[in-house]
């Protein structure tokens, strides 16, 4: 179902003229470089078509598809590096390579400061099959271009590379696996039309897998199949080249006699077609891609409109304005949208009220879109599927807005904020530790729990709770996920309790967990207030076996509270407020299991936070009218 919506969406794009993506028999490319040659297949100039910055970026070219090549020689169509065009390459001479490297010269050009320039055995058989490969496809080819850059790969000598005025200009940049294209009379020669002709005939003959034919998975038809499958780049914690979505490289994945990608056959038309989309949303500046702890998401919907974006992405990835959560080395910052910010609210507000969506709300229509959101995340040279959800737009818009009403909870400040997946994912790991690792599976787990409307994942409810017995501290983003995990699990149940989980202060709940919560919130008021002076209250001593061991710690606290009373001036309130909890508490539970404990923190959180909002309230009072 992946490789097929995954097709599906490359046609919608490719039918779209304004859309940058490759068409088939073409593939994007970091071009460094343009080859100029002459009439005699003379290198009369490079060309530097880099953008300029701090530091240089290639320009992408949609040049003749390159195929992923592992370490075996393979030369690609009039787009290559410098190894198959020059014949030369670049060695480190330190490490652990050294001696291996030493072998393979056979000729030195310059040492550099990290390396140096040499003609190895394999560079020279790289440039010989370059030649060769380009021989066999363009010979017959009648054009001036196409001559002229043939006398170049015949008359081309590695050895005199470096008495070539340009090379000697860009050398440090040549070798170090930029790529070249080559320009005749101003016309790039893989956008020649004889040459596209030769090309485009090679590919639907077989190209340079031959002509394997079986019936594809994806179309259903007899096709030739591609034998190995381009790579995926864009995926966090993957190689530079990227790794594949679909390989079989050991023998005990073969069967019934076929081997690599034959395994499942998938013909070279629809194997471009999902490569070349996939790599298309997991581009750097995509719109369609987002981080979430270790794994890289990429959504779509089958529609050539683009308005749904930004909507689906401040409802994933919200634009958080905390310094010390946001991680702007992972994500693309976003200009604020308050047009977005306002669709979301009113989202919400439909949600919350029972109300539909029409296709005036999101953009495409919510009812026959489809949908669809993947997760990938690198294993061991190739790409592993952490989640794959697919459902109408509707649908996905109201589990994605469920979600942030149920973790929406009552904050310090004004500004109302949603918590997004990566945030919230941060909360599990230690504050102030070194290690800042995220466990890989809760990305996933959450993201199905959402996408699914089910229970959130236990074990990242463990974590967050453990994170505030360790930290004593109870944060909104760490409330509000306990609140949600809450509301969820009583759903689970099928009766009312989910009721009396509020976004604010629930003075009616008789839940005992709930309350011994407000009533350590109470006691550690009591303390703070009889001594101004106090740097640490019974919070960094008792919080975590209170919320444990309520019997134990709970009798113990109430004494220390009446020697606290009487030194505080407003003793008589505190006291006020400890009747009122514990008035329906009959005893102290001897153990509190991980749902109470969740409901315990809840209800500390809800009462320290009524507390900061009356003594705000009351410092508004007490400020002069002007």
């Amino acid at each position: 179902m992946i490789i097929h919506s995954l097709v599906r969406y490359y046609d919608i794009l490719s039918a779209d003229t304004n859309v940058k993506i490759a068409r088939p028999g073409y593939s994007p490319a970091n071009v460094s470089f343009i080859l100029v040659i002459s009439d005699t297949g003379e290198l009369t100039n490079i060309v530097d078509i880099r953008a300029d910055g701090k530091k240089k970026r290639s320009r992408v070219l949609y040049v003749p598809y390159q195929e992923s090549r592992t370490s075996g020689i393979s030369p690609y169509f009039l787009c290559d590096k410098a190894q198959y065009i020059f014949g030369l390459e670049h060695q480190e001479t330190y490490g652990k390579k050294q001696n291996s490297i030493i072998k393979d010269v056979t000729q030195v050009l310059e040492e550099t400061g990290m390396g140096r320039i040499v003609i190895t055995r394999r560079s020279l058989e790289s440039m010989k099959k370059f030649r060769e490969f380009h021989h066999f496809l363009l010979d017959s080819v009648n054009d001036p271009a196409v001559e002229a850059f043939l006398k170049y790969l015949d008359t081309w000598k590695p050895d005199m590379a470096y008495h070539h005025p340009k090379i000697a200009e860009f050398k440090d940049d040549l070798f170090a696996g930029a790529l070249f294209v080559f320009e005749y009379h101003g016309e790039c020669l893989h956008k020649n039309v004889n040459v596209k002709s030769v090309w485009e005939h090679h590919l639907a003959m077989g190209g340079s897998e031959g002509t394997t034919e079986m019936q594809c998975l994806v179309s259903g038809k007899i096709e030739p199949v591609s034998r190995l499958h381009k790579w995926i780049k864009g995926v966090k914690g993957t190689q530079a080249q990227g790794a594949p979505l679909i390989s079989f490289n050991n023998e005990s994945f073969c069967s019934y006699r076929r081997d690599q990608s034959y395994n499942s056959p998938i013909s070279a038309r629809a194997m471009f077609k999902y490569t070349t989309v996939l790599n298309h949303l997991l581009e750097w500046e995509s719109k369609n891609r987002i981080q979430i702890g270790d794994t890289t998401v990429v959504f779509w919907a089958e529609t050539e409109k683009t308005a749904y974006e930004n909507l689906v992405l401040a409802l994933l990835d919200p634009d958080n304005e905390v310094d010390e959560i946001i991680d702007e080395s992972e994500t693309v910052p976003r200009e604020k949208d308050l047009r977005t910010r306002q669709l979301v609210n009113d989202i919400l507000q439909k949600v919350k009220t029972g109300h539909f969506f029409e296709e005036k709300d999101l953009g495409i229509d919510p009812e026959t879109t489809n949908f669809y959101i993947l997760g990938l995340s690198p294993n061991q040279g190739r790409l592993v599927v952490r989640f794959w959800h697919q459902d109408t737009f509707g649908n996905f818009i109201t589990r994605l807005a469920r979600h942030h009403i149920e973790m929406e909870i009552e904050q310090n400040d004004s500004v109302r904020r949603n918590v997004s997946m990566k945030w919230l994912l941060k909360m599990t790991v230690p504050r102030n530790s070194d290690d800042k690792t995220i466990s890989p599976l809760l990305g996933g787990l959450l993201m199905k729990s959402i996408l699914n409307d089910t229970p959130y994942p236990i074990p990242m409810y463990n974590a967050i709770l453990n994170r505030v017995k360790v930290e004593r501290s109870i944060n909104y983003p760490r409330a509000g996920f306990i609140k949600a995990c809450l509301i969820r699990r009583a759903r689970a149940r099928g009766n009312h309790e989910e009721d009396m989980i509020t976004v604010s202060l629930n003075k009616e709940s008789t839940d005992i967990p709930y309350r011994l919560g407000r009533l350590f919130a109470v006691l550690e008021k009591t303390q703070s207030d009889s001594n101004k002076d106090l740097k640490s209250t019974i919070n960094s001593k008792y919080f975590s076996s209170a919320s444990t061991t309520p019997a134990v710690v709970f009798p113990v606290l109430l004494k220390l509270a009446q020697h606290h009373i009487t030194k505080s001036e407003w003793g008589f309130k505190s006291n006020q407020w400890i009747e009122e909890i514990v008035s329906d508490i009959d005893e102290f539970p001897a153990y509190l299991n991980l749902e109470d404990q969740g409901k315990f923190m809840l209800g500390y959180y809800h009462q320290r936070n009524a507390f900061f909002k009356k003594r705000e309230e009351s410092e508004q009072k007490e400020e002069p009218e002007l």
